[in-house]
């Protein structure tokens, strides 16, 4: 005697046969199932598997690389009590951004199971940790939030003073960050100590102020403390430790005398060509000197002036300006004071000095050569009556092109000695923007001595004209809402590359298909094309705005100087494209047709678009699309993003109520767009009489036929009032057969009142472009259950000593109009004659995605 048990769960109807030999047993004739049923109780708890919870909780909502977080499942019956040896399924919703170290625990006496969540090098992002748990046939999930940041928390010290006496304790200012680099809130407990125990750190903690920041204060700890210390700060920030060091040199010596301020000068007479250098000196009480102390200059009777009004001493305790008269003719004497506080006492140094004028006038300034070539060189001379080695001066030149950067004089300041001075200048484009030539300028620092000279310069040649730009290089039709204007830019250059200025460039659009316009644009003459002249500005650049048509098409502005129009070019990298999806070109797919939805909630599933406009190119990012659905829950508008170039967009899909009782739901996309048509004439804009397919109002179509049903589905309006049947061929007669089936409806397409749909018609007879219509697609997904029952196909051919059917060299399976249900156990062949047995699996509706099924033979 032989038997065969089997055991099936598959992602849709399977069908499998086998060879069995042997006879005998029988029995009575089960009753055609439904593939549901009642589930048995599961797990090892006290609570039945339809009671089963599960929950899942992640110990830091913030995970950072190196820094594994806890996980913690849990397992409950109906009552709370704990459900042990239970196997928890764990993973990520999203994945790419964390990993669990396990993929699935077994609960404790207390019902737990923990696992470790890690996040990837250099991933940032949310994600959530999904538990499933299943018991017998019935499964619980939960799921749980986290972020992962690819940054760490950070702490940071600044010391005041990095010398630390009793009487000039340190300001320990402590920052701390989180792991994005931003300051922590108020409140963040920061804790400090010292290494080696000589720096009496108050207070020992303390929290965050505002922008992360922590003070305290340190001084020596005892009247023995002496030597090196370092100082330790640490913080927990999202659960993750950060510390910092400083090091400090502390002092057990008191002050016996105060500081002392001294200050001294590197010369006693000063003039405008020899300023002097004032030194400040700070040191405490034992002469130490004091570093990183403000020191504050000032002059008593203002006849002369420091470079800098403070300064910051350094490791020799020295702070350090520059003193110069006001002006050169000052003459006289005066004060310089230094003031500093140190260690709680108010310091001054007081030091005179002697002014010395400086009578020095300039008296001529000329070039040789007197005018310049475009891009020549000249030798500049600059006279002077009373300087001398006893008696410099310092004088400043300037010029109108080299402040522009078209000119190079050097030097441009200088300390006079003799009677004459040479300076050399060379053009580097002035002539092109300095009409009349160079201005110069010779004046004495401080003095009222001045001298000028105008330099004749020559213009230079233009000799090339370049595109540079257009911006954006894709623009759309006129009337599509997208961005319908592209700014053309030129440049004008000579012979050695540099821009030029002032040039009048004439621009002729060679471009109109689907009226395509310049602004500001005219035409000379009928007939002729599109005309503008710009000038170059500073930058040797002139700009021209084009404004889009009606038809899709690349877009040419050439450009040519009116002085030189052999010197031309032509613009690039400009097109006007659709921009609007069309119908034939809205494309809906899913990523899973059959998911466990029917029993559970939260089962994912995703739905793609693809969009592209009638000339089959990405639509613009930022494209609205529109989700619908009469079961689950689906995300309600999602936008257009360009991968790799191409546009697309994903929304998500969870099972939820209500649920169609037959398991299948419809979900519909839809955006604005235009009705798909046949351009029978290659202008790629629809003449009247091309063959169109007219779209109507949009429907839920709970049964995915294609059937408007106005008992069922709901019209989604679309502000549409029409009233006339919507054909696959629109206004066009006598359309062949193969355009008729590229314009025909599907059950993808749902539109009321379609040849497909029957009914009350919702279209208007003409083609609809430029978004006035929603181009729409829709999908249908079967929710599967998550029970499975073996089906033995049923004939009238029943074996007299076998309870099996007997279908040996019969007809196939798919020709088998009724199924019976197998129990587990039962017997349904034995019979000495060798037979093939068909059979099928499946549940109320059809197996989820990623089943599987065996069968076995006795």
């Amino acid at each position: 005697t032989s038997s065969v048990r089997r055991w099936l769960s598959l992602p849709a109807l399977l069908l499998a046969g086998l060879v069995v030999a042997g006879c005998g047993g029988g029995g009575g004739t089960p009753t055609l199932g439904t593939g549901s049923g009642t589930p048995s109780s599961g797990g090892t708890g006290s609570g039945s598997a339809a009671s089963t919870t599960v929950t899942v909780s992640v110990a830091q909502p913030v995970v950072t690389a190196g820094n594994p977080v806890a996980v913690t499942v849990s397992v409950r019956d109906a009552a709370g009590a704990a459900i042990a040896g239970t196997v928890v399924d764990l993973s990520t919703r999203r994945g790419g951004f964390a990993t669990l170290n396990v993929s699935s625990v077994a609960t404790a006496a207390d019902g737990t199971a923990t696992a470790q969540l890690s996040a990837v090098a250099g991933a940032s992002g949310a994600d959530d940790v999904v538990a499933v748990a299943k018991i017998g046939t019935t499964t619980a999930q939960s799921s749980a939030s986290f972020t992962v940041v690819s940054g760490q928390p950070s702490i940071s010290a600044t010391l005041s003073n990095s010398k630390v006496t009793a009487i000039q304790p340190a300001t320990l200012a402590i920052t701390v960050k989180d792991a994005t680099g931003v300051p922590v809130t108020a409140g963040t407990i920061v804790s400090v100590k010292s290494t080696f125990g000589l720096s009496a750190i108050d207070p020992a903690t303390a929290a965050t102020g505002a922008g992360g920041v922590a003070l305290f204060t340190v001084s020596p700890k005892s009247a023995a403390s002496n030597g090196a210390d370092q100082i330790v700060a640490s913080a927990t920030v999202g659960g993750v430790l950060a510390s910092v060091q400083a090091v400090v040199q502390v002092s057990s010596s008191t002050l016996t005398s105060p500081p002392v301020l001294t200050t001294s000068l590197s010369a006693s007479t000063i003039s405008s060509a020899s300023p002097a250098v004032v030194t400040a000196v700070l040191t405490d009480g034992k002469g130490v000197p004091v570093p990183g102390q403000v020191v504050t200059f000032s002059v008593v009777r203002n006849l002369a002036k420091t470079n800098i009004a403070t300064a910051l001493t350094d490791s020799t305790g020295k702070a350090l300006v520059v003193l110069s008269p006001v002006s050169s003719t000052t003459a006289g004497a005066d004060e310089v004071s230094a003031t500093a506080n140190y260690a709680g006492v108010a310091l001054q140094s007081t030091l005179g000095f002697q002014i010395q004028a400086t009578n020095v006038s300039l008296t001529t300034f000329t070039s040789n050569p007197a005018s310049l070539s475009a891009y020549g060189q000249a030798t500049l001379t600059l006279g002077l009556a009373g300087a001398s080695v006893g008696s410099p001066v310092n004088v400043s030149v300037t010029s109108s092109c080299v402040s522009l950067g078209k000119a190079t004089l050097s030097p441009a300041n200088f300390t006079a000695t003799t009677a004459s001075v040479d300076l050399q200048y060379k053009d580097n484009g002035c002539g092109a923007v300095q009409v009349g030539g160079d201005k110069l300028q010779a004046s004495v620092v401080g003095g009222a001595g001045s001298a000028s000279l105008t330099l004749p310069i020559g213009a230079p040649t233009a000799t090339s004209l370049a595109f540079i730009s257009a911006s954006p290089e894709v623009i759309y039709i006129k009337g599509s809402g997208f961005t319908e204007s592209s700014t053309l830019t030129f440049e004008v250059r000579d012979g050695t590359g540099n821009v030029l200025s002032n040039l009048p460039v004439l621009l002729e659009l060679q471009t109109e298909a689907g009226g395509v316009t310049m602004q500001g644009a005219t035409r000379p003459s009928p007939g002729e094309k599109l005309q503008l002249v710009q000038l170059s500005d500073a930058n040797g650049r002139l700009t021209a705005r084009v404004n889009s048509g009606t038809v899709p098409t690349p877009i040419r502005v050439s450009a040519k100087l009116v002085s030189i129009p052999s010197i031309a070019t032509v613009s690039s990298n400009l097109s006007v494209a659709v921009g609007l999806p069309s119908q034939a070109n809205f494309s809906l797919s899913q990523e899973t047709l059959n998911i466990e939805g029917m029993d559970i909630d939260g089962t994912v599933n995703n739905y793609n678009i693809i969009a592209s406009d009638r000339s089959g190119n990405p639509v613009p990012a930022g494209t609205s699309i529109n989700f619908i659905t009469e079961g689950g829950q689906i995300e309600s508008i999602k936008q257009i993003a360009l991968v790799s170039g191409l546009a697309r967009a994903t929304a998500g899909f969870v099972s939820a109520a209500p649920r169609p009782a037959d398991g299948r739901v419809t979900i519909t996309a839809y955006a604005l767009g235009e009705e798909t048509f046949i351009d029978q004439n290659g202008n790629n804009v629809y003449d009247p009489g091309e063959p169109f397919q007219d779209l109507g109002n949009i429907f839920k179509d709970r049964i995915y036929d294609g059937v408007y049903d106005s008992t069922v589905d709901e019209v989604i309006t679309t502000n549409i009032a029409s009233t006339s049947a919507c054909l696959g061929v629109g206004a066009a007669a006598g359309a062949t057969a193969v355009t008729s089936a590229l314009l025909a409806f599907d059950p993808s397409i749902p539109s009321v009142g379609s040849a497909l749909a029957g009914g009350a018609g919702t279209c208007d007879g003409k083609w609809s472009g430029a978004g006035t219509v929603y181009v729409r697609r829709a999908a249908e997904t079967v929710l599967s259950t998550s029970t499975s029952r073996a089906l033995w196909a049923n004939t009238s051919g029943l074996d007299s000593s076998c309870r099996n059917v007997v279908l040996q060299n019969g007809p196939s399976p798919a020709s088998v109009g009724t199924y019976t249900r197998v129990s587990s156990g039962e017997t349904w062949y034995a019979n000495a004659t060798s037979t093939s047995l068909y059979f099928i699996s499946g549940d109320a509706n059809t197996f989820p995605a990623g089943s599987s099924a065996g069968a076995e033979g006795r």
